[in-house]
């Protein structure tokens, strides 16, 4: 009978009706929001750089700009997992990874529709899987140009995107990539793009593209707890709870694990844990930082949902999905 209800379990949260019906949701969510303008029109901001403020000049109108939004998400959510089916970072088959990713997207109006971020977010994984596809080979110089590439191309809209390349740096040391040759090509990647931008700034003569940007990089201001409303803080804490709870299942049963997947997990955990930290370290960019966290989240969720049993982790799947898409309707209310 245990191996029956074992089996089922398994069954029920990753099968096709529970994928379904989260999904539609998250669907409907997004079409709720549509439906209410939520966070449109798309505007642009003083301190962003301003390729992202041209963008939010020329967007032609709200469906288009919802189409993206949900587009760059389902892609994002693609990307994960198919990375987490290629490079076996939970050792069951699963769309765990990206149900959660779209789950933490749809049901919340601050990454609704369209930000820096959304397209951000998407280098960024893409960034991510280079990283790990260098994994203990001292000569992969291009997955390192790669990777920084697209972490370049991603602060053309989103400065801040450049604080995780010296996690990218922590991370090719844990993989036994980093050597002088990665380093520099990883430094040679973010500076292909910006040596193009700084050849754009001197034949126009306007350096702002770097000025705005880098002084909205460099200028941190603390969140404080009174900025962060009730519903955001009960989905904040509900999300670090289940990632600390998958990062602690990680560590105590680490030789379930190969090394290599071990080691892929390792640097989801710290970057949870940056994208947290710089959350609370910028507050005019700590809706981005969020979103970014999500990515890493998904995953290490996914992972603690599927490799865990019992009943309590059966109703914690099920309350994760009710709650979110509750606090959507709570925050969906207090919009209107």
């Amino acid at each position: 009978m245990q191996g029956s209800y074992s089996y089922t379990r398994r069954h029920s949260l990753s099968g096709t009706g529970t994928f379904v019906a989260v999904l539609l949701a998250c669907v409907v969510c997004w079409v709720i929001s549509y439906m209410n303008s939520v966070g449109y029109p798309v505007y642009g901001e003083v301190t962003a750089p301003p390729l992202w403020n041209a963008i939010c000049q020329v967007l032609p109108g709200k469906a288009f700009t919802y189409g993206i939004g949900i587009l760059l998400m389902f892609g994002g959510a693609f990307l994960i997992h198919r990375a987490n089916y290629i490079l076996v970072l939970i050792r069951e088959k699963t769309l765990l990874p990206f149900l959660f990713y779209v789950l933490f997207i749809s049901t919340n109006p601050d990454f609704l529709p369209l930000k820096s971020t959304s397209l951000g977010v998407f280098c960024l994984i893409l960034a991510i899987y280079q990283l790990f596809m260098s994994y203990h080979d001292p000569e992969a110089k291009s997955n390192a140009y790669n990777a920084a590439l697209l972490i370049g191309v991603g602060s053309l809209l989103w400065i801040h995107i450049l604080w995780f390349l010296p996690l990218f740096w922590m991370g090719m040391y844990n993989f036994r990539t980093l050597n002088l040759r990665t380093f520099l090509a990883s430094l040679l990647g973010v500076g292909t793009i910006y040596w193009f931008l700084l050849g754009w700034c001197v034949w126009f003569r306007d350096f702002t593209p770097f000025t705005i940007p880098f002084a909205s990089l460099l200028k941190i201001r603390f969140l404080v707890s009174q900025e962060i409303g009730l519903l955001d803080w009960i989905g904040i804490l509900w999300v670090a709870f289940l990632t600390t709870a998958s990062a602690i299942n990680i560590i105590t049963h680490e030789f379930e694990d190969v090394l290599r997947t071990r080691q892929f997990l390792s640097f989801l955990i710290a970057m949870s844990v940056w994208a947290f930290a710089l959350y609370f370290l910028y507050e005019q960019a700590s809706e981005e930082f969020l979103e970014t966290a999500c990515v890493p989240a998904s995953i290490l969720i996914a992972h603690f949902f599927t490799v865990m049993r019992g009943k309590i982790i059966f109703w914690m799947f099920y309350s994760t999905i009710v709650l979110f898409i509750s606090l959507m309707i709570l925050r969906l209310w207090n919009f209107l």
